[in-house]
């Protein structure tokens, strides 16, 4: 690799993105173009710079634009084909699934070592895919294991409907018994299977999730 990696680095915390930015150049393959402190800026460089990876946190503030999965469904949008390394404390297994689902180029922890960001770069550089071994390990243990990961979990609609009244309008299991017309046995049953299904191991996780697809809806 003969010329470095034009990078565009977005990171909300500036002493975490010195230190990104440091490791991303520790490995002399890539250099940071142009930072951004939010997702507002982030998209303002992207429309402004000539770069060849976005390197970029997951959760930022942005007045205009939202984070999260919207963020990176509008990046994949307005530059199709560049790779997204995404840089994350993120634990929840579902919404990392999600993000895989995306065909990012890769998903780095922030706990991981400066030679998984490396790792990361070398690889989209190559057009690969990487995924950090924590990241991995995660979804290995919540049981989101071969042909289930990078895919979408399908829920029916009962499952649906009782997630949607627990994580979004915060009812109870009797109370969503009632509003369903179902015994709480059901509603619960309904409940663990689409955990199980999303690969969550508590109802925090669940409300989690929800607010993530809730506001990629449209």
């Amino acid at each position: 690799m003969n010329t470095p990696l034009q990078i565009i680095l977005a990171e909300d915390h500036g002493i975490v993105r010195h230190g990104i930015r440091l490791a991303i150049e520790a490995g002399h393959i890539a250099q940071v173009v142009a930072e951004a402190a939010n997702s507002d800026e982030l998209i303002s460089l992207i429309k402004e710079r000539e770069f060849d990876v976005i390197v970029t946190d997951l959760s930022m503030p942005g007045t205009f634009t939202r984070d999260g999965i919207p963020l990176i469904d509008r990046l994949k949008r307005m530059r199709p084909g560049i790779p997204i390394v995404v840089v994350t404390a993120m634990r929840n297994a579902a919404i990392l699934n999600k993000l895989l689902t995306k065909n990012i180029g890769a998903i780095v922890e922030k706990a991981g070592g400066i030679n998984e960001l490396h790792s990361a770069l070398v690889a989209v550089a190559q057009g690969r895919p990487y995924v950090s071994p924590g990241v991995e390990a995660l979804l290995a243990n919540m049981s989101l294991v071969g042909t289930r990961i990078g895919k979408e979990a399908t829920l029916t609609a009962a499952e649906l409907d009782v997630v949607r009244l627990f994580a979004h309008e915060k009812l109870t299991a009797g109370q969503i018994a009632r509003r369903l017309n179902r015994s709480v046995k059901t509603v619960s049953a309904h409940k663990m299977r689409a955990q199980h299904k999303l690969g969550l191991s508590s109802s925090q996780e669940l409300i989690e999730y929800w607010q993530v697809i809730d506001r990629c809806s449209p």
